[in-house]
C-alpha cells in the first residue's frame, strides 16, 4: 500500500468521523430546542428559532466548502508522513475529546453564541467526564481538531476552523456567566478547583521529570509551521539565520525548562571529558568512512580560514551544545529520573533520530538514531555531557569538511552503492563495536580500577 492510498484512508475516515460527531452535535440541538428555557444571559432572542441554526449551519458550511482549498505550501518528502501521523493524532483525539464532552452533558447539552448563553429549567451542573479535568473541554477539541486538520487535510477551511477559537473564548465567557448566575457558590467552587483550558497538574501528582517532558513537547510546537512554511521555502542567507535563531530558541528552553536540576545534573560538569572525546574520535572515523565508502566525496567545500572558524564555532558551540544539553541534558535527565536509565537511553535516542529525520530523511533519521543511543551510552558512562559536546561537533564538522553537500543530498535522495566495501566494512564494525564497549566493557574497567 502505498503512502498516497495510507493518506486517503486517513483523510475521508477523519472527515467520515468528523460528519458523525458534527451529526451528534445538531441532534443535541435539536433535542433542546424542545426543552422549556431556563436562566439565560446576554442576547438569547434568536436561540430559540430553529431557523437561526438552519440559517447560520448553512452559511458556515457553505463558506467551509468554499474555501476547501489547499493552502499551497511545500512540505519536504520526509516529513509527509511525519504531518500525517501528527495531524491525524491531534484531529482524532480533538473530535474524541468533542464527543465525551458532547456525552458528558447530556440532555444539558445546548448552544450558545458570543452574544448570549441560556439554561434549561432545573439545569445541572456537570462536573463529570472530561469537565472534572476541564470547564471547556469541548471548545479545547475544536481547537486541536482545527490545528490537527491543518496537518491532516492541508487546506484554507481547516486554518479558518482553528482561527474561530477566539469566537469560542467569548462563548466561553458567556456560559460562565450564566452558569456562576445559577450555581453561585457551587459554580464559585468548581471554577477554583478545574482550570478552563488546560489540565492543571500539582506537584505531586506529576512527576518533575514528566512535567519537563510535557513542557519539552510544548518547545517543539513552533516546529510544526516552521516544517510547513519556512523550511521548504527558505534559502541562502535566511536559512542560515533561521538555523542560528532556531538552535537559540532550543538552548534557551533547555535551559529554562531544566531549571529543575543544577546544572551538573544536566551534564554541564567535568566528568567523563576524555571518555566523551576518544568515543567521539573513534565515531568521526568510523561515520567517515561510511560516508566516503557509499558515496564519491565530490571535493569539499570551498572555506577561507574565517569561514573554517566559524563553522568550528557554529558545529561545536551552537549544534554540538544544544543538541547535547537538549537531547543528552535535558529529556535524558528527566526520563532517568521519571522512568529510569534504559528509558533515557532508548527515548532520547528515538527523539534524537526523529529531530534529523523531518529535515534531513529516513536514511539520515534512522541511521542518527544508533548515532544517538551511541551518544546516550557515552552519556550513561562519561555522566556528563562536555566531551560529546565536542564529539558530537567535530562529527557534523568532519562531515563538512570530507563529503561536499551535493554528495551529501544525493546520498539521502537515492539508494547508497558500495564503492569501497573495506572502508565500509571497517566503519561498520567500529560503529557496532562502540556501544558494545559502553555497555558491556567500559564498566568492566571501571570495576578493576583502584
Amino acid at each position: 500500500m502505498t503512502l498516497e492510498w495510507i493518506e486517503r484512508i486517513i483523510r475521508w475516515t477523519g472527515a467520515l468521523t468528523g460528519l458523525a460527531v458534527l451529526a451528534v452535535i445538531l441532534t443535541g440541538l435539536s433535542r433542546g430546542l424542545r426543552q422549556p428555557a431556563g436562566r439565560t444571559t446576554g442576547k438569547t432572542r434568536w436561540m430559540r428559532s430553529p431557523a437561526f441554526y438552519i440559517i447560520v449551519s448553512l452559511l458556515y458550511f457553505a463558506l467551509c466548502a468554499l474555501i476547501w482549498r489547499p493552502i499551497g505550501i511545500s512540505i519536504m518528502p520526509s516529513a509527509r508522513i511525519a504531518f500525517l501521523a501528527a495531524g491525524g493524532m491531534v484531529f482524532f483525539a480533538g473530535l474524541s475529546l468533542i464527543l465525551w464532552s458532547r456525552i458528558a452533558l447530556g440532555r444539558y447539552y445546548f448552544g450558545s453564541t458570543t452574544g448570549g448563553a441560556q439554561l434549561f429549567e432545573h439545569h445541572k451542573l456537570i462536573t463529570t467526564g472530561p469537565f472534572a479535568f476541564l470547564r471547556h473541554p469541548m471548545y479545547l477539541g475544536y481547537l486541536l481538531t482545527g490545528l490537527g486538520g491543518i496537518l491532516l487535510f492541508q487546506t484554507w477551511t481547516m486554518v479558518f476552523f482553528t482561527l474561530n477559537f477566539p469566537a469560542l473564548m467569548l462563548r466561553a465567557r458567556r456560559e460562565e456567566q450564566v452558569l456562576a448566575a445559577e450555581f453561585g457558590q457551587d459554580w464559585q467552587d468548581y471554577s477554583r478547583r478545574v482550570p478552563g483550558w488546560l489540565p492543571r497538574f500539582s506537584k505531586r501528582s506529576l512527576h518533575p521529570g514528566a512535567a519537563a517532558l510535557i513542557e519539552v513537547g510544548f518547545l517543539f510546537l513552533p516546529a510544526l509551521p516552521a516544517y510547513l512554511w519556512f523550511w521548504p521555502n527558505a534559502s541562502g542567507r535566511l536559512a542560515e539565520i533561521g538555523q542560528i535563531a532556531a538552535y537559540i530558541y532550543f538552548g534557551a528552553g533547555a535551559l529554562v525548562i531544566g531549571r529543575r536540576w543544577p546544572l551538573d545534573r544536566l551534564g554541564i560538569n567535568r566528568r567523563g571529558i576524555w571518555l566523551g572525546l576518544a568515543c567521539g574520535l573513534a565515531l568521526v572515523i568510523a561515520r567517515a568512512l561510511v560516508l566516503l565508502g557509499v558515496i564519491r566525496p565530490l571535493g569539499p567545500p570551498d572555506l577561507s580560514l574565517g569561514s573554517l572558524i566559524a563553522q568550528i564555532a557554529y558545529y561545536i558551540g551552537l549544534v554540538g551544545l544544544v543538541e547535547e544539553l537538549l537531547f543528552r541534558g535535558l529529556i535524558y535527565r528527566a526520563l532517568e529520573d521519571w522512568r529510569g536509565t534504559p528509558w533515557a537511553i532508548w527515548i532520547s535516542s528515538l527523539v534524537f533520530g526523529l529531530w534529523h529525520f523531518f529535515g534531513q530523511g529516513w536514511l539520515v533519521g534512522v541511521a542518527t538514531i544508533f548515532y544517538g543511543l551511541i551518544f546516550a551510552l557515552m552519556r550513561r558512562r562519561a555522566g556528563g555531557i562536555i566531551g560529546l559536546i565536542f564529539a558530537h561537533g567535530f562529527m557534523d564538522l568532519a562531515t563538512l569538511l570530507l563529503i561536499s553537500p551535493a554528495a551529501l543530498q544525493e546520498l539521502t535522495a537515492s539508494r547508497p552503492s558500495l564503492i569501497h566495501p573495506l572502508w565500509v566494512l571497517t566503519g561498520v564494525v567500529i560503529l557496532l563495536g562502540l556501544p558494545l564497549y559502553l555497555w558491556k566493557i567500559h564498566p568492566l574497567w571501571q570495576e578493576d580500577a583502584p
